[in-house]
């Protein structure tokens, strides 16, 4: 019968394939032995997503022990005296409790120390607490404000983080910018706005009692240079009236809106805005031709409407009313017959579509239709139907402000390309 150490011998002979020059001692092949196994049970550790557990682990236990270090020596100097040192009249000591800060920090167990009677001031504790709640609070609004709900935004930080938010935490973290809200909310109107866009979409709003969809009321302006685009100002209102629009006007003429200044108003074929243009402002009202070109194409059989396209275009993508007007006498001459509710519908309010001819060539593509606050607004259907139904007013101001500010932001980067292409041309010149 073989020996332990002649097993261990015949093992690591076969491990390594064969005879070797000289025979290992028993030492070198326990030790050969025990370095296998160890590199085993790495390579079994290290797995995809391991490895980052136990470092976060391990830093969270660093962390924390040097805290805990930390608020140990803040015990003693708060007390006055060392361990176990007898001072009459003195507290004493009752351990440690463990605790988890709020916020950034959640992850975290702490030893707090602890007295027999009374509390410790210990200021890392209160900074850290300060720390952790400040920064949780700034990335809930954040990520509020960028469109995520607030169920989501509690339920990735306290994955994320440990942070034992609810959503109606979130909701009163973010009611804390109200007072910055209320400012933007009676702003002044910019100097200067030459062309003011109107439009609206509608949006479920809770109310005692009942939930109801709302009309949002928006308006956009742009100064002459055509450079700078603002969101102006906003209203809730119950539907899109007459009455609506001009509360919403008479509210941009309160903080500044300069009818002298101002050119042209665009937006969509709408009563309630046209009264509120004709009885507040008298300034000319171009109605969007983008509109009217789905309202006609739709009226055109598919073999036909290419061609009837081409000569819309005719009409309303050209430099000159004279232009304009020719091409619609084509229009009647070849398509009339054929079409005549299509033909009619461009003929009915021709004038009012052919407003922007007025104005600089290099404004057209921008003042012909609405495009420009239709692209705004589906930034905003982006993010209220993340929201869900707004339970307050104070909700939709939140979020107004919000897309208003991220939207600035990338119109002042982004100059309007019409205008770059005027830079170019002069430029060439």
């Amino acid at each position: 019968m073989l020996t332990n150490n002649e097993n261990i011998e015949k093992i690591v002979y076969r491990q390594a394939g064969g005879a070797s020059s000289r025979n290992p001692s028993t030492n070198e092949n326990i030790e050969h032995l025990a370095y296998r196994q160890l590199r085993t049970r790495v390579r079994n550790t290290l797995q995809s997503g391991t490895i980052n557990h136990i470092v976060g682990q391990e830093i969270s236990a660093m962390i924390a022990e040097a805290i805990n270090s930390q608020l140990a020596i803040e015990r003693d100097n708060a007390m006055g005296r060392l361990p176990y040192e007898r001072v009459e009249g003195s507290v004493k000591r009752n351990g440690f409790k463990l605790f988890r800060l709020p916020g950034l920090w959640g992850r975290l167990t702490l030893r707090r120390p602890a007295v027999r009677a009374g509390r410790l001031a210990l200021p890392l504790a209160d900074a850290l607490k300060a720390a952790g709640t400040g920064l949780r609070d700034m990335l809930a609004m954040r990520f509020w404000l960028r469109g995520c709900s607030t169920r989501d935004v509690a339920r990735e930080l306290n994955t994320t983080i440990g942070a034992k938010m609810s959503h109606s935490t979130v909701t009163k973290v973010t009611n804390a910018i109200e007072p910055v809200l209320r400012e933007w909310e009676t702003r002044p109107v910019p100097k200067g706005i030459a062309y003011l866009l109107l439009d609206a979409i509608y949006l479920p709003v809770r109310r005692p009692g009942f939930i109801r969809k709302q009309a949002l009321l928006v308006a956009l302006g742009v100064t002459p240079e055509g450079r700078r685009r603002h969101m102006l100002g906003f209203m809730l209102g119950d539907k899109e009236s007459g009455d609506s629009w001009s509360a919403l006007v008479k509210d941009l003429l309160t903080r500044g809106l300069d009818r002298n200044a101002l050119k042209l108003v665009i937006s969509d074929e709408h009563a309630g805005i046209e009264q509120a243009v004709k009885e507040l402002l008298n300034v000319p009202h171009q109605l969007c031709v983008v509109h009217l070109q789905r309202n006609v194409l739709v009226r055109v059989a598919a073999p036909h409407r290419e061609l009837f396209n081409e000569n819309f275009k005719k009409v309303f993508w050209v430099k000159t009313r004279e232009e304009a007007l020719r091409g619609a006498g084509e229009m009647q001459g070849r398509w009339g017959a054929a079409y005549p509710k299509a033909v009619q519908l461009v003929m009915r309010r021709l004038e009012d579509h052919l407003h922007f001819l007025h104005e600089p060539e290099e404004f057209h593509a921008l003042l012909k239709s609405s495009n420009l606050i239709e692209r705004f607004n589906l930034e905003l259907r982006r993010r209220f139907r993340s929201a869900g139904t707004m339970h307050s007013e104070l909700e939709v101001l939140k979020l107004m402000w919000s897309v208003s500010q991220a939207q600035e932001a990338r119109w002042a980067k982004r100059p309007w390309k019409a205008y770059k292409r005027q830079e170019r041309e002069v430029a060439a010149v």
